[in-house]
């Protein structure tokens, strides 16, 4: 299994997954340039989906020399559809979590206004990175990025354990503030819809009941656009369904690689 992270995140999402499915399948993950453990990007501003795809084909080459189930979480969701429709021969399955295919943004900051506001904050971080730095230092604090997630879907109260956010806030501190705008800007602007007719292998598509950044609705869009594709929901959960519930999660991903005859 190759293992791809979400925006601004390092491998920490994937411990669950890692303790569980490394018993029976070898395992690769790493962080994108700029993140986690992974060398400063040489042009913080130059990071792009297009960029973070060719360092995932890259790793993949060198490390998975037999076909492989592509495993993404949210932005994941896409490298992990970029790289099928680059090196398809090489995919198994695709198993995508929590992540959308297509309308990053969810419906509330998908509407025009929102988005256009959004995509104007993100521009004036590209000329202005003293005040970016002043406000990354002034917001990155868990508990405000944890009150934030709790409103939007990104997190739940009652099922989020502590230890992811305090992985992303770790991540957080250590991203460069310069490839913050720009990344976003590409993560918001990208679409994999293109991707998903040509997808031809199994493909399980798990979503959070109450995630806002990737809805039900927009998994059953997707799986309506996959050939061999399917859609679960995690109940009660959000965007972080995978260490929220991940027995159910673990157990979903297994049946799912049985049907198929992809389980070891």
């Amino acid at each position: 299994m190759f293992l791809c992270n979400g925006l601004f995140c390092s491998t920490h999402y994937f411990a669950p997954w890692w303790g569980h499915f490394s018993r029976d399948y070898r395992l690769v993950q790493f962080d994108y340039r700029g993140h986690g453990r992974s060398d400063d990007a040489p042009d913080p501003t130059a990071l792009r989906i297009a960029l973070l795809t060719d360092d995932a084909e890259q790793v993949m080459n060198a490390t998975c020399p037999d076909k492989t189930i592509l495993v993404g979480h949210s932005m994941g969701v896409r490298i992990a559809l970029e790289l099928y429709a680059r090196q398809p021969e090489r995919v198994s399955a695709l198993l995508l979590l929590c992540g959308s295919a297509f309308d990053s943004l969810g419906p509330l900051f998908s509407r025009l206004p929102m988005r256009t506001s959004v995509m104007a904050f993100l521009l004036l971080g590209d000329h202005a990175v003293p005040l970016a730095r002043i406000v990354k230092d002034a917001v990155l604090h868990a508990d405000l990025v944890a009150r934030v997630a709790y409103l939007v879907g990104g997190m739940s109260r009652e099922l989020t354990p502590r230890e992811p956010i305090e992985g992303l806030m770790r991540n957080l501190e250590r991203l460069d503030v310069r490839l913050m705008p720009p990344l976003a800007r590409s993560y918001i602007r990208h679409s994999a819809r293109r991707i998903l007719p040509q997808v031809d292998v199994p493909t399980l598509f798990l979503v959070g009941e109450k995630d806002s950044l990737a809805l039900p609705s927009h998994a059953r869009k997707v799986v309506r656009l996959l050939p061999h594709g399917e859609a679960y929901v995690v109940r009660g959960c959000t965007h972080l369904a995978p260490v929220e519930r991940p027995d159910e999660v673990h157990s979903v991903a297994e049946s799912f690689l049985a049907r198929h005859h992809l389980a070891p």
